[in-house]
């Protein structure tokens, strides 16, 4: 037997000091609460190989008391048993039993940094004896923050109904409370333009769901309090089975957790994909032409999403096609794409030469299937194409345009009825608003890599 110094800091792992030998013999509370000590310390042992063995691929689910190396306060009280699991700080995990006189009423507070409450009601509780709080913040388009909300979670427990049928061993002992400090949130809205009223509930308003995980800024892991049970149900020859039975639940309340939200909104996975998609064309504007042609080649949906078939580099006579494309109905579009660094216009406003040259490709283009028209539809493939097809160049950046330039490009296509004109920000920007047509928004932007965001009408 020990006798020592327990010491609870807001924030910090469970602290023992002082600790010495009185050489007295355990009373019968403490030799119980040894016993559960040794039956969760090979709880956790066996957890932790099982996340490491045969169930590692529930590892990233299972709470981290499950995964790190975690001390083990035991408190067996006059009417419960409160244990705690902070992570260890120094040396080998070591688990730590006492029994006291104190009611979880009293425990309860003081050793889960009062965000448990034993025996108390909500309209009893004084808003000084509340715990951590998260705080719901705003970001606006600048950056600034603004405090909108403060969260305080509690736990209110109570004992067992009277006549409750408490299963037998080997079955895992139950609790009153079992709670992480890894807490998941969930946040709902609607999504509507900054500058445009907030509508009502109806069948084409986008609402969302963002799913969270987050972590209370609590010292400790898990907090568990039990009734008080006979030494029967705490052996230790019981917990691995406690263990593999926990983390199939915890895999299993996760995975349906996913299923729920996945079903919410099905596209999740594809807009994610394409949400990265964009991020990774964006990243080849800075570089050279050739590996933005292969990108596109190898997602033309970027420049045509109903295109039914498209080639490249496509010969019409001695010259050859950037792209082309087939919409339904036999309706082609010519595509000519130039690097992302070339300019549309000079600096005296004039029309660049780099411009001019692409124009005058897809003329001579349009000029070769003109003269061969036969020939391009039985050997190119191209059936039922025009001998005037719609066409688009794509170069540039829009941040070299001036608005005298954007007028100069309305005039310029005005004049060649068939034809578009766009920088690469343009296109980007054309085919973000036809994925978030089909699939929701892919522009809010979230922090951190275990938020989930999932839209639905």
């Amino acid at each position: 037997m020990k006798q020592g110094t327990v010491i609870v800091e807001a924030g910090k792992p469970l602290q023992f000091r002082d600790a010495v030998e009185t050489g007295a013999s355990p009373s019968a509370e403490q030799k119980s609460a040894i016993l559960i000590a040794d039956a969760l310390k090979a709880y956790l042992v066996a957890a932790r190989a099982l996340l490491k063995g045969k169930y590692a691929c529930y590892a990233e689910l299972a709470p981290q008391h499950l995964r790190i190396p975690c001390d083990i306060a035991i408190l067996r009280c006059r009417d419960g048993v409160f244990v705690r699991y902070d992570a260890t700080t120094q040396g080998d995990p070591r688990a730590r039993a006492g029994a006291m006189s104190t009611s979880l009423g009293e425990i309860a507070p003081q050793f889960s940094e009062r965000l448990t409450h034993f025996g108390v009601t909500p309209e009893q509780l004084h808003p000084s004896e509340l715990g951590p709080g998260l705080v719901l913040a705003v970001k606006d388009p600048t950056g600034a923050t603004t405090q909108s909300l403060t969260l305080y979670p509690v736990i209110f427990a109570t004992h067992l109904p009277e006549g409750f049928q408490i299963p037998g061993p080997p079955a895992r002992p139950i609790c009153f409370v079992s709670i992480q400090n890894e807490l998941t949130l969930q946040l709902g809205g609607r999504v509507v333009p900054a500058d445009a009223p907030l509508q009502e509930d109806g069948p084409d308003v986008q609402q969302f769901i963002a799913q969270s995980r987050c972590k209370l800024p609590v010292g400790w892991q898990a907090i568990e309090i039990y009734p008080l049970l006979g030494d029967e149900y705490w052996q230790p020859k019981y917990a691995a089975t406690w263990a593999e039975l926990d983390i199939l639940a915890i895999a299993a309340q996760r995975n349906l957790q996913e299923t729920q939200l996945n079903a919410l909104d099905p596209r999740a996975e594809t807009r994610r994909q394409y949400t990265a998609l964009l991020a990774e064309f964006e990243r080849h504007l800075e570089g050279p032409e050739e590996p933005v042609h292969q990108f596109l080649r190898q997602h033309p949906e970027l420049i045509s999403p109903t295109c039914d078939k498209h080639w490249s580099k496509l010969p019409f006579g001695a010259m050859t096609s950037d792209f082309v494309f087939r919409e339904p109905h036999n309706d082609y579009e010519l595509v000519e794409i130039e690097a992302a660094d070339r300019r549309l216009f000079r600096k005296d406003g004039q029309q660049h030469e780099e411009l001019t040259h692409a124009i005058n490709q897809i003329a001579e283009w349009v000029r070769y299937i003109e003269d061969n028209k036969k020939t391009v539809e039985d050997e190119l493939g191209l059936t039922g194409i025009s001998t005037s097809p719609r066409s688009l160049v794509v170069i540039g950046r829009s941040q070299s345009l001036t608005e005298e330039n954007r007028r100069k490009l309305t005039t310029l296509q005005n004049q060649h009825s068939k034809l578009r004109i766009l920088t690469y920000d343009d296109l980007l920007a054309g085919a973000r608003a036809n994925l978030e047509r089909i699939l929701g928004p892919l522009t809010l932007s979230i922090t951190g890599e275990n938020v989930k965001l999932c839209f639905f009408r």
